[in-house]
């Protein structure tokens, strides 16, 4: 656990993500965005991938609620763990500190969509991101036992 704590507490956005995510499991509709840097290593990374330079990602209430919806319960009948609040403070560490990271096919609009995997700890979190006009989302997030 202190490992973990240590990889969050190098991006200060973390606590706004849980923050944020943490209203969206209480039920609160309001309308968000949090932004974060990349890190060089990812900036290099996503020109490589998209060819286009990237410095901003970000993530809405929407992609919060849609993340519980979709990965908040009954994971476990898909081999995952159920995502919880404190779950979002990875984020940055997935994306900044990667394992791997592959282009895995577009949306209908053509844009790219970005898969992300980053062991933490006996637990494979995984993030996809989608490129639209200059700009990344965070569109996805879930977890499984390594």
């Amino acid at each position: 656990m202190q490992k973990e704590t240590k990889l969050v507490k190098k991006y200060p956005e973390s606590s706004l993500i849980v923050a944020m995510a943490e209203s969206a499991w209480a039920g609160n509709t309001k309308t968000a965005k949090i932004e974060f840097s990349l890190s060089d290593n990812l900036k290099t990374k996503l020109y490589e991938l998209l060819g286009k330079e990237i410095h901003k990602v970000f993530i809405t209430d929407s992609d919060v609620r849609h993340i519980k919806k979709h990965h908040g319960q009954n994971e476990n009948r898909r081999g995952q763990i159920n995502i919880t609040p404190l779950d979002f403070a990875f984020i940055p560490v997935v994306l900044n500190e990667y394992d791997t990271v592959e282009i895995t096919g577009q949306d209908k609009m053509g844009n790219k969509k970005l898969f992300f995997i980053k062991r933490v700890n006996g637990t494979v979190f995984t993030a996809t991101i989608e490129r639209g006009n200059n700009q990344i989302g965070v569109i996805t997030l879930w977890k499984r036992p390594r």
